[in-house]
């Protein structure tokens, strides 16, 4: 799979990644910075582009909660 084609899947998975670090962390700005570190985080992760679907959004769902939990540590 080629950059282009990761980055493609990668999209799909955008929305959903934010709605998840938003509603763990109530604040637009960490918010944000979580789930680009995660879409980096499922970028570099070779299970990810080995999973179906499925596992996937379960990839995606504990790497943004990882994220999340992470930058609200740091925020205290």
């Amino acid at each position: 799979m080629d950059f282009k084609d990761k980055i493609s899947i990668l999209k799909a998975y955008e929305i959903e990644c934010y709605r998840i670090c938003v509603y763990l962390l109530g604040d637009n700005r960490p918010a944000s910075i979580a789930a680009e570190e995660t879409m980096v985080d499922l970028f570099k992760s070779e299970s990810f582009w080995q999973a179906d679907e499925e596992q996937r959004r379960k990839l995606l769902q504990r790497f943004a909660v990882s994220r999340s939990l992470q930058a609200r540590k740091q925020a205290v």
